[in-house]
């Protein structure tokens, strides 16, 4: 399919459904979707996970921006980025919220406390919410992949994160690492998750990437 068939446009909030299809899609073999929630009902699972796109929308400082074909309008990948902004003084700490959250049944409870809070933990060491950009999420339906849309979302908010002199920041999996480093950002740290005890593997690694202007 010609690239000049695809255009990107902000999301809007009627289509964080779609988002988190393509999410589910992009990342089904994901070790972190297979075992945290082994046990969960899938239709439980796409509601949360559509309240937390729905949720996230109106955060400070998040823009999500879509893919889409032109000729029909089918969102087939979108970005999710936090852009820098003051934090809200009186939100709830998030390493505490993901302790007391409600727990999905069927999930594997106590590590999910421990993924998320590496994950947030990884974040704040690397990100100063007032001065960086943070890549959150891209996500390619697997029939669209390899055909530049990644890079399609990635290099317009780049540009803009040069122009303002500003770094980025993303946590990149083995299987997207790659694109990340043709794009400039350079490995800075690691998040090591072991699996094992759930029948995954141990050590599955995410880098921690931070991209300097240009």
């Amino acid at each position: 399919m010609a690239f000049s068939n695809f255009k990107v446009v902000p999301c809007e909030l009627s289509d964080m459904t779609v988002c988190a299809d393509i999410f589910d899609e992009a990342f089904a073999d994901d070790p972190a979707i297979i075992y945290l929630y082994p046990r969960s009902d899938p239709k439980v699972l796409k509601e949360k996970s559509i309240q937390n796109f729905e949720k996230s929308f109106t955060a400070p400082g998040v823009k999500y921006f879509k893919v889409v074909l032109e000729d029909t309008g089918e969102i087939v990948a979108f970005s999710k980025w936090v852009y820098p902004h003051t934090p809200d003084p009186n939100a709830e700490d998030p390493e505490t919220a993901i302790r007391m959250q409600q727990h999905v049944p069927g999930s594997n409870e106590e590590l999910v406390v421990e993924f998320f809070t590496k994950f947030l933990r990884g974040r704040r060491k690397w990100v100063v919410p007032e001065t960086h950009y943070f890549m959150s999420i891209l996500a390619v339906r697997p029939e669209y992949q390899r055909k530049g849309l990644g890079s399609m979302l990635l290099t317009p908010v780049l540009e803009q994160a040069d122009k303002e002199n500003a770094k980025a920041f993303v946590q990149g999996s083995v299987q997207g690492v790659g694109m990340y480093l043709k794009h400039g950002w350079e490995e800075v740290d690691e998040i090591l998750m072991d699996y094992s005890p759930y029948g995954g593997a141990s050590d599955v690694k995410t880098a921690l990437l931070v991209r300097e202007p240009r």
